[in-house]
């Protein structure tokens, strides 16, 4: 699996080389944990292709305010994330998974 997001707030933290966490995304931990070994892509707007991303190692759950019970994704960066396209189809807000 594989998830698109529109992120414009460049809500990077570096954990240690190549590792990253980002977040806070409106997300069921359902469909969180079956994104583990996927993809994650980052994306300014729908349209344009990545600029960011890498596979998905990890999430865990925002336990204090603001944003409190929403995903934080861990994940290794590639290079190979970056430029990814995707169509217009099946966005919802700011984020698109695909199976």
């Amino acid at each position: 699996m594989q998830i698109h997001l529109i992120e414009n707030a460049n809500n990077f933290t570096k954990l240690r080389e190549k590792i990253w966490e980002c977040g806070w995304w409106k997300l069921d931990e359902d469909k969180a944990k079956k994104l583990i070994g996927g993809h994650i892509y980052f994306h300014k707007k729908r349209s344009e292709p990545s600029f960011y991303g890498g596979s998905i190692r990890g999430y865990r759950i925002k336990q204090e305010e603001p944003n409190q019970g929403r995903i934080i994704f861990e994940f290794e960066y590639h290079s190979a994330c970056r430029g990814i396209k995707t169509d217009k189809n099946g966005w919802s807000i700011a984020k698109k998974i695909v199976q």
